[in-house]
């Protein structure tokens, strides 16, 4: 076993003993090392260990299935994050000092119970991809279109009723999950996302209309859509199922 992996391992195991009660931190009051991995998930956290908070060299943290319920403030000082990971948790809001994060390329908080976004996450401006399925969003703040870099999106399993008007300002996106959601349309900017590879559409809303701009989306070759909306589809996008071997149309 290599030298980082037992480090990561020893912090995993110290950290769980210590949320238990059997243990403390006295033992690491000094910061990790330079580009340090932090392994806590599984751990039954109930809150994110202050400790955490003075490891400002820390890079990629993860927090993934804990019992956690809040982000303190604090998360603003690992600046030098580049992967966090805090999905499958019971977090309900998300503090603005996620902005500091200037570093991060990662963000996962999929399967919590998130209803807003703040505008700062408009400010990770190095973000590549970003989960947030599985939680309770109606919107988007429109800050979240600052983010060019961005590339993976995922969006389904929310309440989506509408998406920034502004989506289109994010033309880094490659691949775009937006499923099972209440999607009433799609904003017209929505089709200068001209670079997207992979698009979920299955289930966005009952009533979802898609128009004949994504005709202009040429590098498309995976389109998820449920039987409903496939029959408002523009007949651009039949031509190419059938013209074109390398895309392809799932229907769910």
């Amino acid at each position: 076993m290599r030298l980082g992996t037992s480090i990561v391992l020893v912090l995993s195991l110290l950290f769980l003993v210590s949320s238990c009660g059997g243990g403390n931190l006295k033992l690491f009051d000094k910061p990790l090392n330079r580009g340090a991995k932090l392994n806590l998930s599984h751990s039954h956290l109930t809150a994110v260990p202050e400790y955490i908070f003075k490891q400002n060299e820390l890079k990629v943290l993860n927090l993934h299935h804990n019992k956690i319920t809040e982000i303190p403030n604090e998360i603003g000082n690992l600046t030098n994050l580049e992967k966090l990971i805090i999905s499958r948790n019971d977090i309900t809001s998300i503090p603005p000092e996620i902005g500091k994060l200037k570093k991060l390329k990662y963000l996962s908080i999929k399967a919590n119970k998130i209803t807003e976004l703040p505008p700062e996450i408009g400010e990770l401006e190095n973000l590549e991809v970003l989960r947030l399925s599985f939680n309770e969003l109606t919107e988007l703040p429109p800050e979240i279109c600052k983010l060019k870099k961005l590339s993976h999106v995922y969006l389904e399993y929310n309440q989506l009723e509408s998406l920034p008007d502004n989506l289109g300002n994010m033309t880094g996106l490659i691949q775009l999950n937006i499923g099972r959601n209440q999607l009433d349309s799609l904003p017209t900017s929505f089709y200068n996302l001209t670079q997207i590879n992979t698009l979920d559409l299955s289930y966005s809303g009952p009533t979802l209309m898609v128009t004949d701009a994504i005709c202009q989306m040429r590098n498309l070759e995976t389109l998820y859509i449920d039987g409903a909306t496939l029959q408002f589809l523009p007949r651009c996008i039949q031509i190419r199922a059938r013209a074109n071997f390398r895309f392809t149309i799932v229907i769910r």
